[in-house]
C-alpha cells in the first residue's frame, strides 16, 4: 500500500476520533499532518513541472498547517474568543477541504478516490461549529 494512502488514512481517522472524544489537540493533528504532506507533495510537483496551480495549493494548505498547529490553550474555551477563534478556524478547513475535492476532479495529479477524503475533511469541522454553536462544549478539564 503506498505511504501516502496510509499517511491520508490516519489523517481521516485523527479528526474522526477528535470529534468522538471531543479532543481539539487530536483533531488539529490530522489537519496538520494531512496538510503538511499536501505542502510538500506539491512542492515537489512544482519544483518537477513549474506549474503555478501547484505553488498555490502547497500556499492553500500551508495555511491549513499554520491553522491547525497544535497547541495547548491556556484560554478558557468556552469565551467568546476561543469560540469565535474555533469556528472561523473550522470553516477554513471547510472550505480549503472543499476546494480540494473539486480540485482532484480537475487535475489529474491525484487520484479521484481523493475527493472523497477531502469532503470529510471539509464535512468534520462541521461538526464542532455545531458544538461551539449549539454550547456543547466540553469542559475545561476536558480540554486538552
Amino acid at each position: 500500500m503506498n505511504i501516502k494512502i496510509i499517511i491520508s488514512l490516519v489523517c481521516l481517522l485523527l479528526p474522526i476520533y477528535g470529534v468522538i472524544k471531543k479532543k481539539r489537540i487530536v483533531f488539529y493533528y490530522g489537519y496538520f499532518i494531512f496538510g503538511l504532506m499536501v505542502v510538500f507533495d506539491q512542492l515537489l510537483l512544482f519544483n518537477k513541472t513549474f506549474e503555478d496551480i501547484h505553488l498555490a495549493l502547497a500556499s492553500l494548505w500551508g495555511i491549513q498547517v499554520i491553522l491547525s498547529i497544535p497547541i495547548k490553550l491556556n484560554v478558557d474555551s468556552t469565551s467568546k474568543l476561543a469560540k469565535s477563534a474555533g469556528i472561523k478556524i473550522m470553516t477554513c478547513f471547510s472550505i480549503i477541504n472543499f476546494f480540494g475535492a473539486y480540485v482532484v476532479t480537475k487535475y489529474d495529479f491525484a487520484p479521484n478516490e481523493a475527493m472523497y477524503g477531502h469532503i470529510l475533511l471539509a464535512i468534520l469541522p462541521l461538526l464542532p461549529i455545531y458544538f461551539v454553536l449549539s454550547g456543547n462544549l466540553p469542559n475545561e478539564s476536558e480540554v486538552e
